[in-house]
């Protein structure tokens, strides 16, 4: 390809670059507002329930019906939905587009129901079955867990609705109130947490299951106003007949496989750590919760904003844009995935005592949370590569693909989650939950590895220069330095907590824009204008 086509390739995608930047800068900020407000939450929830049995009780209760959620409808649907109710409004059919949208809604909200129901009727066994070990020594676990679990029970069906409400508008190019949805979910769970009679039923625990509930109601009729502002035409109609209908059930079918993989993953982590100790599931969870924040707010909001445009472009076939697109979405997502994993591994122990080290939750709650956070960190950006690189397979109409790299993903991180945490971590004296997280996250680089490769094949290339790759890296590693010198200096001199947070994070964020400006690594301009243009915005 000679270089006049490569400039003209490349200048018909700055319009789609933009559109994606922009739409990714403002779902962003609606992103870090949920995952702030989901951080409260974990800070109530720890303050009430600590890592003690409460925790282990609703974690475990939450596993399930959050699971059926997300295989049954969540990501099954964006990722088949979206592409299939695009097309109709590329054709300019706009009728057959919203009849598609009630034909979807009717038949997951049928499935996730009976479910749902299912899952109501045997609880029992599928709590007993993970936590055997440790109901063996706390028989009131069971109990406990078990009614929070069919409280529970009734958000997936709710989030379902909600979750293709949320794929219609991001389909038609309307991100904020879907992206503001998750933070009224958190909302909900606050108030059922501080708001709940600590003496009524199980509790705190009690009160935040029902929050859970009342979370998914807002989570769902946050998103109506939106809808009726596109014209949504609901109709009650419920068929396997329509093609549209058809071609989303066969895009699904792959994808279904491949959330269970994703969430077979966390049922892994769960019976891993029933082998360990009561308080390892909730230190897992609290420290997966902690590093998914940057995931969400980088890689999901990419992710979320690039898909329309990706599956856009995939439809009229301009794969030329298409790699730039995605070329451009993974070296800013690596740009802004590099810092925070070194800022998780580096400050973690004082962010958790300064969030977490309150009412229930000591000192011990603080070392387990932060030795898993660390290992959990090494596997930051693959996850965050993920969010992008399965939604070009999506957009090229192949969620087969990304099953099968799942399928290789959940084998490893099984087997090397069982290795590490039963014998290497143990026999080096260290802490074994760290094997469970370490086992997550190397199984993860092999996948978007994988993928890439895969991807690479499929398109022809990945588009634009990869050269910025390496000097991102030595950014990050200087970052990296000066923030471990400083948190070793100011642990020397006694500083607290807090100021150790600050000082190391504001030195370490100061090397690495300086190193990526030194560097002339040009996302940093890209990052630069997006903020300005956010600014622009909020001023106007």
């Amino acid at each position: 390809m000679s270089e006049s086509e490569v400039e003209t390739r490349t200048e018909t995608a700055v319009p789609h670059r933009r559109l994606v930047m922009q739409a990714a800068g403002l779902v962003s900020v609606a992103f870090l507002l949920s995952r702030i407000i989901g951080l409260g939450r974990e800070v109530v929830a720890k303050y009430y329930l600590g890592l003690g049995l409460p925790a282990l009780a609703f974690d475990a209760a939450q596993r399930l019906p959050e699971s059926i959620f997300l295989i049954v409808a969540g990501g099954a649907i964006g990722s088949a939905f979206i592409p299939t109710f695009s097309a109709y409004f590329e054709r300019n059919d706009e009728k057959g587009g919203w009849r598609l949208f009630s034909a979807v809604t009717n038949l997951a909200l049928l499935v996730t129901t009976a479910v749902a129901l299912i899952t109501f009727i045997f609880a029992r066994s599928f709590i007993l079955f993970f936590l055997k070990e440790i109901i063996a020594g706390d028989p009131q676990l069971l109990d406990m867990t078990v009614r929070l679990m069919r409280i529970m029970l009734l958000s997936p069906i709710i989030f379902t609705v909600g979750g293709v409400v949320m794929g219609a508008l991001q389909a038609r190019q309307h991100f904020l109130l879907p992206a503001l949805a998750p933070s009224i979910y958190n909302l909900g769970i606050i108030a059922g947490a501080v708001l709940w009679p600590a003496n009524l039923g199980d509790g705190k625990a009690m009160g935040m299951a029902v929050g859970t509930v009342v979370g998914a109601f807002g989570y769902l009729l946050v998103q109506l106003p939106a809808l009726k502002k596109k014209q949504a035409a609901y109709s009650p109609i419920l068929t396997l007949r329509d093609p549209g209908v058809r071609q989303v059930l066969k895009l699904m079918a792959p994808r279904v496989l491949g959330l269970s993989f994703s969430e077979i993953n966390k049922f892994a982590t769960l019976f891993f750590s029933g082998l360990l100790s009561v308080v390892s599931y909730p230190a897992l969870t609290l420290a997966w919760k902690i590093m998914i924040m940057p995931q969400g707010i980088f890689g999901q909001a990419m992710g979320t904003a690039a898909f329309p445009t990706l599956a856009s472009l995939a439809a009229r076939r301009a794969f030329a844009e298409m790699r730039q697109i995605l070329a451009d979405s993974l070296r800013m997502l690596l740009f802004l995935g590099l810092p925070a994993t070194v800022l998780l591994m580096t400050v973690g122990e004082p962010t958790i005592h300064i969030l977490f080290q309150r009412g229930v939750f000591v000192a011990e709650d603080t070392t387990l949370v932060t030795w898993a956070l660390l290992f959990y960190a090494a596997g930051l950006v693959a996850l965050i590569a993920l969010e992008v690189v399965n939604r070009a397979f999506y957009a090229l109409n192949d969620t087969l693909t990304p099953v099968l790299a799942g399928g290789v993903q959940i084998a490893l991180m099984t087997g090397l989650g069982y290795w590490l945490s039963q014998f290497v971590f143990p026999q080096r004296g260290w802490l074994p939950l760290g094997g469970v997280a370490l086992g997550h996250s190397l199984s993860n680089w092999l996948e978007v590895g994988l993928l890439l490769w895969l991807l690479r094949r499929k398109m022809g290339g990945l588009g634009g220069g990869w050269d910025g790759v390496a000097r991102m890296v030595l950014a990050a590693l200087l970052m990296a330095v000066a923030t471990w010198l400083t948190m070793a200096q100011m642990m020397r001199w006694q500083w607290g907590a807090l100021w150790q947070l600050i000082v190391a994070s504001a030195i370490g964020g100061l090397v690495y824009l300086a190193a990526s400006y030194g560097l002339r690594i040009k996302e940093i301009g890209w990052a630069w204008q997006l903020v300005q243009r956010l600014l622009r915005r909020r001023r106007e």
